[in-house]
């Protein structure tokens, strides 16, 4: 029994650390030795933390990859490597001299207010196109293969740039913040890119959970011990909570931040709001929770009769309603391009910081309308069912 129970412990530890965004490498085989944790990245051999040579098993959570090479500076031979590797063939044990680890960009529930605009030109100007978290080539990125300037990043992502790459492997640059204008190395070159989120850094051992204002944390067991998991505002079913479904007993929510949980595993029927921080569940919801919604504090449940929402919200009649279309910062050509039919916008949701132009004409053209408030309708303006085209900017 104590060798059952110690090999539970085990597996749990080692899928609950799979299911996080970095890899850990070891220095003997069947994850033994010093090991140590990559977050994704370039990793020359001084950067490597293990030392030259010397590696010989991975554990490489899903949807991550490793490639390692022979020689330093990303050279000499190459292999990748995506599933864990417990003991590497003859051939490349003790062999890695540089590696390149690519992250989990996908992000179950990811904030919908989480994205970038690139644009064609310095400083924010020229067309520009909005992406959210994911994976990019070059087929995907369109006209913007090898056209970006500039970007704006919105939320706690990062850009992962690939300029000798179609399909986003390989080497790759890293941007933590927006660029108002990019290097020479970047501009105009960018051939596929990935948005991810920043990594929290909850390496084994690392208790930074608490202070931290937009995520809600999680715990197996009460007061806030045991192992933990930090969720994003998002919809999490429960494949998403993986090994914490029906196994959470304490949970830290900031004030700016509401959770809805619920018993079963598909967000539905008997559910729960929760707030604060609760030290230990009560006995209906202990371990029973299969699902959880995290939202801004005052999202659930609002009844306002303008919706709430982080996004410009486009509507073919007054006061909200009928066919809509959420927009993301960006320019519009037309209106079928925006999702929305021409000449038939009646109402508006546009968020604090954003600024919305109408056009009467497509490409821009004619005359034109700027809006920076939500409006139920254009009575007075006589800008109803008037628009052909339209631009998106969030100023701030």
């Amino acid at each position: 029994m104590p060798h059952k129970l110690f090999l539970s412990i085990f597996l749990f530890g080692f899928f609950a650390a799979s299911a996080q965004n970095y890899v850990t490498l070891h220095e003997d085989c069947n994850y033994a030795g010093k090991q140590y944790y990559l977050e994704p990245g370039t990793y020359k051999r001084y950067q490597m933390k293990i030392d030259n040579d010397q590696l010989s098993s991975m554990q490489i959570p899903s949807g991550m990859k490793v490639t390692i090479y022979t020689d330093d500076d990303f050279q000499g031979n190459s292999k990748t490597f995506t599933g864990n590797i417990s003991c590497l063939e003859a051939a490349w044990s003790d062999q890695a001299s540089s590696l390149v680890v690519e992250g989990n960009n996908y992000q179950p529930g990811y904030n919908q207010n989480d994205y970038v605009v690139f644009y064609n030109d310095c400083y924010s100007k020229g067309d520009s196109k909005t992406l959210k978290p994911g994976t990019y080539t070059a087929t995907e990125l369109g006209v913007f293969n090898q056209n970006i300037s500039s970007f704006a990043i919105y939320g706690n992502l990062r850009v992962r740039a690939y300029i000798t790459s179609d399909n986003a492997s390989g080497y790759f640059g890293t941007f933590d913040a927006s660029q108002s204008c990019l290097s020479d190395n970047y501009n105009d070159k960018i051939r596929s890119l990935v948005i991810e989120y920043k990594p929290n850094n909850t390496y084994p051992g690392n208790n930074n959970n608490i202070g931290n204002n937009n995520v809600a944390t999680f715990y197996t067991d009460c007061n806030y011990t045991g192992n933990s998991i930090r969720l994003q505002p998002g919809y999490y079913q429960g494949d998403k909570l993986g090994l914490f479904r029906y196994d959470i007993s304490s949970v830290e929510i900031p004030a700016n931040l509401k959770v809805k949980v619920f018993t079963n595993e598909t967000m539905s029927g008997s559910s729960s709001l929760l707030s604060g921080t609760v030290n230990c569940l009560n006995y209906n919801l202990n371990n029973r929770i299969g699902s959880i919604v995290i939202e801004e504090a005052g999202y659930i449940g609002n009844n306002n009769n303008m919706p709430p929402t982080s996004d410009v919200i486009i509507y073919t009649d007054g006061n909200y309603k009928g066919q809509s279309a959420t927009l993301l910062p960006g320019t519009y050509k037309s209106m079928s391009q925006a999702g929305f039919p021409d000449n038939a916008l009646s109402s508006l949701v546009v968020p604090d910081g954003y600024r919305v132009v109408l056009y009467e004409q497509e490409n821009f053209g004619g005359k034109s309308y700027t809006i920076t408030a939500s409006k139920s309708g254009f009575s007075f303006s006589g800008w109803n069912d008037k628009a052909s085209s339209i631009k998106v900017f969030r100023d701030r």
